[in-house]
């Protein structure tokens, strides 16, 4: 992408006007001229991610909003296209796509102009994650997100989405909080070196009397990597990886416990979307509670801790059948 300012026009300014209307700052006309308005908005966003806040699009601004059209799907017109070939492509509908981007004339496309695959509901750039910052590499450690105050919430969902986990049923970890807090920490149970991590958090308002429903908008999303894990691994020998096993049969939970295990206290954390989660004390060897394994897909975490800090971790993933 070329370098954008004052004076530039073209299908890549189209591209950034759009885009950026899209994510709520307000560059003025999608006319493909970059002026005064358009400068402002680019300097916004630049304040807000952290970058220098110039007004001139390079390459660290673009690969910021590159990332935001991805972590949206934003589609970027391309000559040739159509509503009717974009809603195809993507597993969309055309009345859908009329939906999700009113005013746009679909038998008027501009190459370049950014649409909306699905809704984009977020708050003005003022209302947003502080920390951690999009695109930060984090050590592995308990990560304390932060967020400015939304006017009128009634509480925060926090969704961590894990774009590395193989197993989509367990990717996205979900936590509820008050209102009146304007925080969550994320502990390290819940994020694997080198993993690559979504932060979203929803607000939730009270429902509108008029139409008994709210629907929930939230932050604009934060990327993170986290980095070295100080955690030494096990080795769990049973059940073994990706093991089948008969419902009702004893599920007995064995790994090769270090040297210093004795000094080290046992956890083992239980997961499925569709039975709940379970977290509890267990020694080496002993039967996992049946009741906590009906017919499903597990992932199986085994933490060993010194007071409230892990020093060694495993996990595998099992199935349960009737």
């Amino acid at each position: 992408m070329r370098t954008l300012r004052i004076g530039s026009r073209g299908d890549e300014v189209v591209e950034l006007q759009s885009t950026l209307s899209i994510l709520k700052y307000k560059p003025g006309t999608t006319d493909g001229i970059f002026g005064v308005k358009t400068e402002s908005a680019v300097i916004q966003f630049q304040k807000d991610y952290g970058l220098v806040p110039d007004g001139i699009v390079g390459s660290i601004t673009w690969g910021y909003l590159q990332r935001l059209i991805a972590t949206y799907f934003i589609y970027i017109i391309k000559p040739g296209d159509t509503f009717y070939k974009i809603a195809l492509a993507h597993n969309s509908s055309l009345s859908e796509l009329l939906t999700f981007n009113p005013g746009i004339n679909p038998t008027n496309l501009r190459i370049g102009q950014a649409i909306q695959l699905t809704p984009v509901n977020i708050t003005e750039p003022s209302i947003r994650i502080i920390y951690p910052k999009d695109g930060a590499y984090l050590p592995y450690s308990d990560i304390e997100i932060t967020w400015i105050a939304a006017p009128d919430a009634t509480s925060y969902t926090v969704v961590i989405s894990d774009l590395d986990n193989p197993l989509p049923y367990l990717r996205d970890y979900t936590a509820d909080v008050p209102g009146d807090t304007h925080s969550f920490t994320l502990t390290t149970d819940h994020i694997i070196s080198g993993h690559h991590y979504v932060i979203t958090v929803y607000i939730m308002k009270s429902i509108d009397p008029l139409i008994g429903s709210y629907t929930p908008i939230s932050m604009p999303k934060v990327n993170v990597t986290i980095g070295e894990n100080t955690v030494k691994s096990l080795t769990i020998k049973s059940p073994v990886q990706n093991a089948t096993i008969l419902q009702g049969k004893p599920v007995f939970l064995q790994w090769d416990d270090p040297a210093d295990a004795s000094t080290l206290n046992p956890e083992v954390l239980i997961q499925s979307t569709t039975k709940g989660t379970y977290s509890y004390s267990a020694q080496n060897g002993s039967e996992i509670p049946k009741y906590m394994l009906s017919s499903g897909k597990y992932q199986i975490t085994v933490y060993l801790r010194s007071g409230e800090k892990v020093l060694y971790q495993a996990s595998i993933n099992i199935t349960i059948v009737s």
